[in-house]
């Protein structure tokens, strides 16, 4: 057995001790890989009732629901329960034309709010880092955002998985991110 396939067979496992409060990151260098851990992160999360959100970037909304209808994901029925929402970075990060470190933890908040008062157990989060790449005034706020993620996560029913490729990050920032990251 490869290292790769040795990584792959753990990664299932991995993912089911994940609990509110976790902030993790995934380096990525291949879509099979980036999908590999996102779309199961998002699956367990389904399954236990959380409320999940994708956050679409590199990969466009649609890409990222036939990935996970591929993995046998009730895609439509869990978008018409609420259950799930693939949303992009002008949803949220970028909403205001800018991003703001303050402004996206304000809108987690705000996403655990609902989906608790709808039901759900918790919120639970994967999102495509790549906007932060863009030429938008407060990118450059990055880690600072992932800090403070930190802090918001240790107080709400929350968890997430940033992902990070590899390839399109400088290793400067993918040293930061790892520091960032619990």
């Amino acid at each position: 057995m490869n290292a790769s396939s040795n990584v792959k067979s753990k990664l299932p496992a991995s993912l089911e001790k994940l609990s509110v409060h976790d902030h993790l990151c995934l380096i990525y260098e291949t879509r099979e890989e980036q999908f590999a851990a996102a779309i199961p992160f998002m699956r367990i999360g389904l399954e236990r009732g959380e409320k999940c959100i994708y956050i679409a970037d590199e990969n466009p909304s649609n890409q990222v629901l036939e990935a996970m209808r591929a993995e046998g994901i009730d895609v439509d029925q869990y978008i018409e329960s609420g259950a799930l929402a693939v949303l992009t970075k002008k949803d949220t990060c970028l909403k205001e034309g800018c991003f703001d470190p303050d402004l996206m933890i304000a809108f987690l908040k705000e996403s655990v709010r609902t989906a608790k008062s709808a039901g759900f157990s918790a919120l639970r989060v994967t999102a495509e880092m790549t906007w932060a790449l863009g030429d938008e005034p407060g990118t450059e706020k990055l880690i600072e955002y992932e800090a403070k993620l930190n802090r918001f996560f240790a107080k709400n029913k929350c968890l997430a998985v940033c992902q990070y490729n590899r390839k399109r990050f400088s290793a400067e920032i993918i040293r930061n991110i790892i520091y960032t990251h619990p």
